[in-house]
């Protein structure tokens, strides 16, 4: 089946047919650290093959509202598009000669989540940075939206840890559960739950 372009983002808007919530995410101002929100996704999401030569995806999902918003991200470093396969459902690609540049500022955007999540908790660097992976997390987790609690699911230990530190970071307690099918569950719970959620979209 052959791949037909439908993004070249920037410009391109969240899905119609996402929900609410997933269409306000994935349409929220890039933050300031728009690569790490990029690096969750990444972690998340990278298909397999992912290190092989000649390699120009960068993510693969289901998900319309997590792909919008990762080409938009990565928008930042590159011109980056949304293809979508019957078979394969939506990858996120950029150029096949920048492909190795754009991994290693995601493997560095990873890598640094650690010391801004370790930032003096009043510090707005480290607020920002927390809201960057909560609100990737709600787009490639299989968020479930309750008044006052949220549950992701994420697909490693290492993503699941970045979480109960950012959800620190946000005033938050996290628990986690898990390996459940392959992936962590992580749930926040309180009345700041509000909060992030009109944070990590824009919308007050």
């Amino acid at each position: 089946m052959s791949a037909t372009l439908i993004a070249d983002l920037p410009r391109q808007a969240a899905p119609a047919g996402a929900d609410p919530l997933q269409r306000a995410l994935a349409q929220a101002p890039l933050g300031a650290y728009p690569l790490l929100e990029a690096a969750f996704a990444w972690q998340e999401l990278r298909p397999s093959g992912w290190h092989r030569p000649g390699t120009a995806a960068v993510a693969h999902t289901s998900s319309a509202p997590a792909a919008t918003r990762l080409a938009s991200l990565l928008s930042t470093l590159t011109w980056a598009n949304v293809v979508h396969t019957e078979r394969d459902g939506l990858r996120v690609e950029v150029p096949a000669g920048s492909y190795n540049r754009i991994t290693r500022a995601l493997t560095g955007a990873w890598r640094s989540r650690t010391r801004l999540l370790a930032a003096t908790p009043a510090a707005a660097d480290a607020r920002q940075a927390a809201l960057g992976l909560w609100r990737m997390a709600l787009l490639t987790g299989g968020v479930e939206a309750r008044p006052g609690r949220l549950t992701v699911r994420a697909g490693s230990q290492a993503a699941a840890q970045a979480l109960v530190a950012a959800a620190a970071r946000l005033g938050l307690e996290a628990v986690t559960e898990g390996p459940r099918e392959g992936t962590q569950v992580v749930r926040v719970a309180g009345p700041q739950v509000h909060q992030l959620l009109s944070e990590a979209t824009g919308v007050r």
